[in-house]
């Protein structure tokens, strides 16, 4: 969404976080136009929408603030020579939605400029501690039988499937080496949660169970685009695609809406992979997208077929965008009729769709917000929203996040100051206003179309 501010990030934000814009949809070359009803059972347990090429983006010229005591935050440390991965190791933590016994991992160059060679990659355990892994869960990720893998420009690698048993709530780590030089580096700037990079030139260090050779830590996801698991027995995948607020900001800790809904289809017994394919400061619009900014990926006119139609097993999506179209000035009628080819565009795959409200915002220095103008067109756009009579259901985050004295005011509670990101009993309460029913199948849902 619009450009983070940096008096909110905690210690961790040590390091130089973007991302950027692509210019359109780019096909994923292992994956299939859409494979909602794949007999084999793959569904996306995790994911995140890959975005830009290290380094530019939202918080690349984040200022290094101080901690409580006015104790300054060390230098921003240098993740990358000439911003390129060379010779050097990741170690990505990713929190699935869902658990199961067989995954699968994809690894993505699509902002990359030369093919990336991979080898090896590997899958474990996360320990409580990051970056250091739990013993006896390291497990080597193969491509089409070997240990190694070339991705294009352009492209996404899906691993074979890998015997590995996980439960809901465990963080995995997804280590790979980067062979040689790897040009413009794929990645999602805001992940909001710690990952871990080798120095340069360190070679292959994937197999480090303490993670001690990990040395720089980071928020983004680097060239890591998603986790899929063999679930034969769930009802798909729910795609959530949005801006910033669905993306996470601020919330550290995997308290996303989508994580808290995640764990609410858990406490149900309900199988349903989530995949996160929020982007920050997204509109819908390609009128939205600024023509110089590098942080706001593709409009979601442009990158739905790449991160809702391609992914693997979806059978829902949850559309919630246009707050950052309404406040650069786009109107609602305009918004409005993307939202309406979105929901066309899913409805013709065969997918539950659920459309959210846009929330209630103020005018901060952090986020802009022209009342006068702007909230005339929200409250149109919300009533067009709920007007609709042909999708699956509404998530009414307008109403859940509204203040209990004026409606038309954010709930001061739920958000954190800049008044536009809601914190983490925000986002719970965003999760609470999402029709469970609505995106699964009888006889724990109304949506025939969900059925596998």
């Amino acid at each position: 969404m619009l450009k983070l501010f940096s008096h909110l990030l905690t210690v961790f934000l040590l390091l130089v976080l973007g991302g950027c814009g692509s210019g359109s949809d780019r096909t994923s070359t292992n994956a299939a136009a859409t494979i909602r009803n794949d007999s084999l059972g793959w569904i996306g347990a995790w994911g995140a929408a890959p975005y830009g090429p290290y380094p530019a983006g939202p918080l690349g010229d984040i200022v290094p603030i101080a901690l409580p005591g006015n104790i300054p935050l060390p230098p921003i440390p240098t993740l990358f020579s000439n911003n390129h991965a060379l010779d050097q190791s990741f170690r990505m933590i990713v929190h699935p939605t869902i658990g199961g016994t067989s995954v699968r991992i994809r690894l993505s160059n699509l902002m990359g400029d030369r093919p990336v060679v991979f080898s090896p990659v590997r899958v474990a355990k996360a320990a409580a501690v990051a970056p250091a892994i739990i013993p006896g869960s390291d497990t080597a990720v193969l491509f089409n039988g070997k240990p190694e893998v070339t991705v294009a420009p352009g492209a996404e690698a899906v691993s074979d499937p890998v015997s590995f048993t996980f439960a809901p709530g465990d963080d995995l780590a997804i280590s790979f080496h980067v062979v040689g030089e790897s040009g413009a580096i794929t990645w999602h700037a805001v992940a909001f949660s710690p990952n871990y990079v080798s120095l340069p030139m360190a070679g292959d260090t994937t197999s480090d169970p303490s993670g001690a050779t990990f040395t720089q830590p980071t928020l983004g996801w680097f060239f890591v685009s998603g986790v899929d698991v063999l679930r034969p027995d769930s009802a798909g995948t729910l795609v959530a695609i949005g801006d910033s607020i669905t993306d996470g900001a601020f919330t550290l800790g995997n308290t996303r809406w989508t994580d808290w809904f995640a764990q609410m289809l858990q406490g149900q017994d309900l199988a349903l992979g989530i995949l996160n394919e929020g982007i920050n400061s997204n509109t819908v619009t390609r009128q939205g997208t600024s023509k110089t900014s590098l942080n706001q990926g593709p409009p979601a006119v442009e990158r739905f077929t790449r991160d809702v139609l391609q992914r693997p097993g979806v059978s829902a999506v949850l559309i919630f965008e246009g707050t950052n179209d309404l406040s650069g000035g786009i109107p609602a009628t305009e918004v409005f009729a993307d939202i309406r080819t979105l929901v066309k565009r899913a409805q013709a795959a065969g997918l539950c769709v659920v459309v959210g409200t846009i929330m209630p915002r103020e005018d901060t220095p952090a986020a802009p917000w022209d009342a006068a103008n702007h909230e005339p067109e929200r409250q149109r756009l919300n009533e067009m929203l709920r007007a609709q009579s042909d999708i699956d259901g509404i998530a009414d985050f307008d109403k859940a996040m509204a203040s209990p004295i004026d409606p038309m005011k954010p709930n001061p509670a739920f958000y954190f100051p800049d008044l536009l990101h809601p914190n983490s009993l925000g986002t719970y309460i965003m999760a609470t206003a999402v029709p469970i029913e609505a995106l699964l199948p009888p006889p724990s849902g109304r949506c025939s179309k969900a059925s596998r």
